[in-house]
């Protein structure tokens, strides 16, 4: 698992999953996921990779989703 101080970063906790990346704007988006009880058998990297694949795909719908709000 890759962890640094800077985005893009992935953090594992026991019931959290959070990515976060920074924008070509200089924007930090932090996307955090609950971590499903049946991740908890997985290695990190699974879950960290895992998250990426939802991250983005939140990050697409991002959009849509600002504008109806």
């Amino acid at each position: 698992m890759t962890d640094l101080s800077l985005p893009p970063s992935v953090t594992v906790s026991p019931t959290i999953v959070g990515v976060s990346v920074l924008t070509d704007d200089g924007a930090t988006v932090q996307i955090s996921l609950p971590r499903p009880r049946g991740l908890h058998d997985l290695p990190a990297d699974e879950v960290a990779e895992r998250a990426r694949r939802l991250a983005m795909q939140a990050l697409r719908s991002a959009p849509d989703t600002l504008q109806s709000a």
